[in-house]
């Protein structure tokens, strides 16, 4: 039999190419030390890889030439690989001696087949995967342009133009694996690779994990210590879900702005309880912008419901800085210039070009990953690899989920009768927050070079009555509006001096549409709601006080949720306002997106002013709040909660 001559495989970078790299081992004590002297040092699995042949045969008779040595880390060894046609290849390599029990099997074949069911832009493409009689070879494009672990060894810390490009790519895999349930589980800078246009690829998936379903969670303690979540070390008292690849995004944010990661200690156990009391900070020698300090504090927070989720982390403000158009060779070995003189419109389109890139408005309508049985065992006694998971399986099986199925916002639609602006509660809540964040931040900077908000007092809830238990929740309006939240979640709003009401109804896979309508001839089906609002109206009127003064009707506002506690009452309005009635009877209320902020002290005197300008005074300048910002604080972590949690 010929053989094919081809040119010899040249080394592409010195360093790991597609490979696991090391886990940060747990140093033993002193004592330990002592203990050990004299002792084999413990082989690591991966040792037990041989080198492949010159030419591995497969079993659908392709033959790949094996090519020069990439790297290794704990569990595989990495060569080059090429085919007959001369494409080059990497191979992540697995000795079959490695593969002690079924567990080992099972966790191998599992990455094998989470990872040839994926195909995204930012993601180490799969290629093959065979087997001789020695080792289990997985065959991955190549990624010539080393890590970015690499690339931070190099240049110890990137600009934050630079990191706005590098996450828009890895936010987009992630977002792309979270649509098909996949957990990464070991997000870090030496698992992201640089392709040979400079683009970002994930790569090992050996501790990856599909979860049944959204609500599941998983228990195993895995990871590398640097990049680990606080859920995680928890193990089986709390298990762990999507947040924890969010948590890992924060870890190499911080580490690419700052140089290390953020709780980086010689200890691994030091390590671990630092992340435990999210025990970290922003060196002042290595100054970084007020915005991204916000998106890191939250990817970094300890309960992960109050992180963002990977559909908002682009929203954050700090992706409106400066943004280049690709991430150029020079990047590998040093800074590139004018990073910071793109302007504002061409970072926008710079941005915008990107996500598309990382497919962050593709819209998928296929099924998540999914592990069957019968993919986890072989079929004959000598082979590892199932047919299912052999060359010429298509991936047309392994079928993608639509993420906004996954929680998606509803759409807000009016009839053209009405025009107002209702934006999904929770987006208001986020942009709010941000908001909030930022301008406590800022408050040190200078106010008179600030763009402040106009400070009229806005239309507040001045009575409510909960009977919930019966019908809903019903309030009145300070320029006398009188509305009604059933327990269905349809509303009904009465407008004041007026023969009109309004009707909110929600409607499955529409969103709110509201209707108006006549109160003297109303709609049969509307008769019984008006007298329930009639009935808390003359209730109201009878027995309670007003919380402000009559206002006039600036907007038709309606409320679209609340919240009690034992502290305060949270109303969230439609105008994106939000209202809280503390228990001592002051009432707050953040307007303005986060912007503006009106206190109404018990006798019903209100007052409006630009957030920052309580935040840097400490309180309200003609009626002092009791313990004011101790109260900002409170609404601030509310608002955060309905951001991320609900």
């Amino acid at each position: 039999m010929s053989t094919v001559r081809t040119q010899p495989l040249q080394p592409l970078n010195n360093g790991q190419l597609n490979a696991r790299t090391n886990v940060t081992p747990i140093k033993p004590t002193r004592k330990g030390k002592e203990e050990d002297k004299g002792k084999k040092k413990k082989e690591k699995l991966s040792a037990l890889c041989k080198t492949p042949p010159s030419i591995v045969r497969t079993r659908n008779g392709r033959d790949y030439r094996r090519g020069t040595f990439l790297g290794e880390g704990g569990f595989a060894r990495c060569f080059q690989m090429k085919d007959s046609s001369g494409r080059i290849y990497a191979a992540k390599t697995v000795a079959k001696a490695s593969i002690k029990n079924e567990k080992t099997k099972t966790k191998l074949l599992s990455e094998i087949k989470i990872h040839k069911s994926l195909k995204h832009a930012n993601i180490v493409n799969f290629v093959d995967c065979f087997e001789d009689d020695i080792n289990v070879y997985i065959l991955l494009e190549i990624c010539p342009n080393q890590s970015l672990m690499e690339l931070l060894k190099v240049r110890k810390r990137v600009t934050e133009p630079e990191a706005r490009f590098f996450l828009v790519q890895i936010v987009g895999a992630i977002q792309y694996l979270h649509s098909r349930r996949v957990i990464h589980r070991d997000l870090k800078l030496g698992n992201i690779f640089f392709d040979p246009e400079m683009n970002l690829k994930i790569g090992d998936f050996g501790l990856a994990s599909v979860l049944p379903s959204t609500d599941s969670r998983k228990y195993t303690i895995c990871g590398t210590p640097n990049y680990i979540a606080p859920e995680v070390l928890g193990g089986k008292n709390t298990g762990h879900s999507f947040e924890v690849d969010i948590w890992a995004i924060g870890i190499m944010m911080y580490a690419l702005l700052i140089g290390k990661p953020p709780f980086q200690a010689k200890d691994v156990q030091v390590i671990y309880e630092r992340i435990k009391k999210s025990d970290y900070s922003f060196p002042p020698d290595k100054p970084i912008s007020d915005e991204a300090k916000i998106l890191i504090n939250d990817l970094l927070s300890l309960n992960p419901l109050h992180r963002p989720n990977v559909n908002e982390i682009l929203n954050y403000d700090w992706f409106k800085g400066s943004f280049p158009d690709k991430t150029h060779e020079i990047s590998l070995s040093g800074t590139p210039e004018g990073l910071e003189n793109i302007s504002k419109a061409q970072s926008a389109i710079n941005f915008t070009n990107t996500k598309v890139s990382a497919g962050i408005y593709t819209p998928r309508n296929k099924n998540p990953v999914e592990i069957l049985r019968s993919d986890l065992h072989s079929e004959q006694p000598r082979a590892m690899l199932p047919k299912s998971l052999s060359p010429g399986d298509t991936r047309s099986k392994y079928q993608e989920v639509d993420p906004y199925q996954l929680g998606r916002p509803r759409r807000v639609n009016f009839n053209s009768s009405f025009s107002a602006s209702i934006k999904y509660l929770n987006q208001v809540c986020f942009e709010t927050y941000q908001n909030i964040r930022k301008l406590e931040y800022s408050k040190y900077d200078r106010i008179d070079t600030m763009e402040l908000p106009s400070c009229e007092n806005p239309t507040l809830i001045s009575k409510w009555v909960d009977y919930s238990n019966k019908y809903g929740f019903s309030y009145q309006l300070n320029n006398n509006d009188i509305g009604v939240l059933f327990n269905d979640e349809n509303t009904f709003l009465k407008l004041h001096d007026s023969d009109r009401f309004l009707e909110l109804i929600y409607q499955e896979n529409e969103g709110w549409t509201c209707i108006e309508n006549s109160a003297s001839h109303p709609p049969s089906q509307a008769r019984r709601q008006l007298e329930i609002v009639d009935f808390f109206a003359k209730y109201m009127n009878s027995n309670l006080s007003k919380v402000s003064e009559n206002e006039d009707r600036k907007e038709t506002v309606f409320l679209r949720r609340y919240t009690r506690t034992a502290d305060y009452i949270m109303f969230e309005m439609t105008n994106g306002n939000f209202q809280f009635n503390f228990k001592d009877h002051h009432k707050i209320c953040i307007s303005k997106n986060g912007l503006a902020i009106t206190h109404v002290s018990p006798n019903r005197i209100a007052q409006t002013h630009p957030l920052i300008f309580i935040l840097k005074q400490g309180n309200f300048p003609s009626t002092e709040v009791p313990d004011c910002l101790e109260k900002i604080h409170t609404i601030k972590d509310a608002i955060k909660r309905k951001a991320f949690k609900e």
